[in-house]
């Protein structure tokens, strides 16, 4: 089948196959069906938080069930509505929803909604302090992806998308009030500034109108920098960012003695994991003064005394010498090449001749080697980086690009990518002669 001239009907077949794959594990596992309604559980069983999914693991084939299916849903439509219409309606208008969603994060919509129940919109409105007339266009227009829906004339109910705007508000916020205004902010931010990796020439900077980086300035505004650490939380929680794919995908064990530095390590998340698994390591999380500060208050539930805590910009010289391993966890993805060389090379002078950099960050799969679907969650990702830190998801080739750029001798020893895990963890070392 020709990319760009599918035949519908191999896509109705494609569908057909693999809703039946869906259908009949759904039923042999005695699982309630997919649902919008409110009680409905808002992950495919088995794919949430393990904090909150009672349920095992889909198999591959199942898992491939639904890739293929949202691929072939997606594709299929996209030649019914035509190109014309997709986009204008799709492409073009997607903003509309990113405004409507904003007013619902800023006025508090979805908490003034009962989570069982209606209510009119006009005690909605009067609840959250907004016109009516405005708020019911709004929630209408929401109501057309499926976030709440009028549960009779005149009132509003939740939908099971709808509640998750109050878990993932952290995320939704960060999305909302940082990422789209700099979105729309990129075309003239490329015109005063070019294609700039400083991290203070971004669209965010524009879109805002601050002259500190992006962190710099959440370091000053409480508020945001909660928001943040708690869209990182959201992150962190989801399946494919597990953190038992770091513990499991390296021999931590392995090393022995030693001491591992956990560069911009924030809460310590990591270290703490990988402390559980290699009981003989030493750990020292470094981040920013403000970060550790409430990465200390956060740790008092661990109380582990092999990890402790330490100041420490990254984007200077690397203080601790000769440790066992550098490891950088979401760390180079936040920054341009030019910055992450910067970052990378601090290690260098500090590093024995038997120490290791770790690093666990996204590697871009090239064009056509998994679904559009699944490549668009990559680009939205390397677009966020792109609009607020002039930073980069990388492919392996730009991976081994920014290596070279940082010292002639260092070598990526090894790339995993754990099954089922959205990160890959790469091993360098230096070269000694």
């Amino acid at each position: 089948m020709s990319t760009l001239t599918p035949s519908i009907l191999d896509l109705a077949n494609e569908i057909q196959l693999a809703t039946e794959t869906i259908h009949a594990y759904l039923q042999d596992n005695s699982l309630l069906p997919l649902s919008f309604s409110s009680d409905a559980f808002p992950f495919f069983p088995g794919t949430g938080p393990r904090s909150v999914d009672p349920f095992p693991k889909p198999s591959g084939s199942v898992q491939n069930a639904r890739r293929d299916l949202r691929q072939a849903c997606e594709t299929l439509l996209q030649l019914i509505m035509t190109p014309a219409d997709h986009l204008i309606w799709n492409f073009a208008c997607a903003h509309d929803s990113s405004a409507c969603l904003q007013y619902v994060y800023r006025f508090r919509i979805a908490d003034a909604v009962p989570v069982l129940g209606d209510i009119s919109y006009a005690d909605l409105a009067k609840k959250a302090g907004v016109d009516q007339g405005q708020c019911t266009r709004i929630l209408r227009m929401i109501m057309t992806q499926n976030y709440f829906h009028e549960a009779k004339p005149g009132h509003v109910g939740h939908t099971a998308g709808s509640k998750l705007l109050q878990t993932l508000k952290d995320t939704v916020g960060y999305v909302i009030e940082e990422t789209f205004p700099s979105a729309s902010s990129i075309g003239g931010t490329v015109k005063r500034y070019g294609a700039s990796g400083e991290r203070n020439e971004t669209a965010w900077n524009v879109a805002h109108g601050k002259e500190l980086p992006i962190f710099e300035y959440f370091e000053q505004d409480p508020i945001r920098m909660t928001r943040f650490l708690g869209h990182m939380d959201n992150l962190g929680s989801n399946e494919a960012y597990n953190i038992e794919y770091l513990t499991r995908g390296y021999d931590w064990k392995g090393l022995g003695k030693g001491t591992v530095v956990d560069v911009g390590g924030s809460t310590g998340h990591a270290s703490f994991a990988i402390a559980r698994v290699a009981p003989e390591l030493d750990f020292v999380v470094q981040d920013l003064k403000n970060v550790t500060e409430g990465a200390k208050k956060r740790a008092e539930d661990h109380k582990n005394e092999r990890v402790v805590f330490e100041v420490h910009d990254f984007l200077q010289p690397q203080t601790i010498t000769g440790a066992s391993v550098y490891l950088l966890r979401f760390i180079c993805h936040d920054y341009s090449d030019k910055i992450a060389s910067k970052i990378l090379g601090n290690l260098i002078p500090a590093m024995a001749s038997n120490s290791k950099i770790v690093i666990m960050d996204g590697i871009v799969p090239g064009p056509h080697t998994v679904t559009k679907f699944e490549e668009r969650i990559m680009r939205t990702m390397d677009m966020e980086m792109m609009l607020n830190f002039n930073a980069v998801e990388r492919d392996l080739e730009s991976w081994k690009a920014l290596f070279a750029k940082v010292h002639r001798r260092l070598r990526l020893l090894q790339v995993v990518t754990p099954p089922g895990s959205a990160q890959s963890i790469m091993e360098l070392a230096m070269e000694h002669h």
